[in-house]
């Protein structure tokens, strides 16, 4: 992917400028510029991208038994695309923005969770984060509305439909490390998702504590899609279909599709970002090209599965 984009780079020349760089010589040149300061941040942002909302959206699926399930289903991308809009209208630095995403984002959990009360009752969390969901996105117009058309109304409305562009490493690295945490804690107990998805009073009899188990998992959840807002935007649909492919290539065991859709979704996101950022001379948003493939993916495996997806 490091060699494909509008500039066209041949892997012998990538090849010895990554070698150069490991042996410690210093590029000045353009075309280690765009390798080592453009394109390489995206193509590891879009790596951990893919695979966080990859696994988290098979956590979720599992979570809640729903095969129309996403990581963005309890409104935390809604509420840290409100933080981040927040920040931008404010004209605040990007580690503000960051901030502002993550804190907003944990804050729309914790909304969700309230609303729900009981944390065992799945569909109650459900239709708590479709009330919260939909006051940030009405709060989230609002900004727009309250924006200067000129100025901040042009960035919100462009950074909402999401970017692998990165501006800062530090903020990169530390949202990396964010969504990196809570794919670790999915991956390390992917074999009590299976749990998850029997009747409670069947897993609570195989000893499995299960509101505590489900809040841990909504929990992780939680931090890799506020931490994937806070630096790329709100990117759609890549949580919701990347299980359903993962399990048409290997079964519908939970243990065994959650590292599958690790690995899918990586491919899927740095196959977005390789389009975006070559298909025109500007770069497409994330969130569009994710939208429409995603949604076409969608239809081939309504098509295959006759309407009937399952978990």
């Amino acid at each position: 992917m490091l060699g494909l984009g509008r500039y066209a780079i041949s892997y012998a020349e990538i090849f010895g400028i990554l070698l150069k760089t490991i042996q410690g010589d210093v590029l000045e040149d353009n075309l280690a510029y765009i390798i080592l300061n453009v394109r390489l941040p995206r193509v590891i942002l879009a790596i951990f991208v893919g695979a966080s909302l990859g696994i988290a959206g098979a956590s979720f699926q599992a979570i809640f038994r729903n095969p129309l399930a996403s990581p963005d289903i309890l409104g935390v991308a809604s509420g840290a695309g409100f933080g981040a809009a927040l920040a931008l209208l404010l004209g605040l630095s990007i580690y503000s923005l960051t901030i502002f995403a993550f804190v907003f984002g944990i804050l729309t959990l914790v909304l969700t969770l309230f609303i729900a009360r009981d944390s065992s009752n799945r569909m109650m969390i459900i239709l708590g984060g479709i009330i919260i969901s939909a006051l940030f996105q009405s709060l989230i117009s609002l900004l727009k509305y309250l924006a200067d058309p000129q100025d901040s109304l042009p960035t919100i409305t462009y950074w909402l439909l999401g970017s692998l562009t990165v501006s800062d490493l530090t903020q990169c690295l530390f949202c990396c490390a964010g969504m990196f945490l809570g794919a670790l804690v999915l991956f390390v107990y992917r074999w009590k998702h299976n749990l998850l998805m029997l009747d409670d009073f069947e897993a609570r009899s195989l000893g499995l504590n299960v509101a505590r188990i489900r809040l841990l998992f909504i929990f992780a959840s939680t931090l890799i899609v506020a931490c994937v807002v806070s630096i790329c935007g709100i990117v759609g649909w890549v949580g919701l279909i990347i299980p359903h492919l993962a399990r048409i290539l290997y079964g519908s065991n939970t243990a065994s599709v959650m590292p599958l859709s690790l690995f899918v979704g990586a491919i899927f996101m740095l196959l977005i970002d390789t389009m975006s950022r070559s298909i025109s001379a500007e770069e497409i948003p994330l969130s569009i090209l994710s939208s429409i493939i995603g949604a076409l993916i969608f239809v081939l495996i309504l098509y295959r599965s006759k309407g009937g997806i399952k978990l």
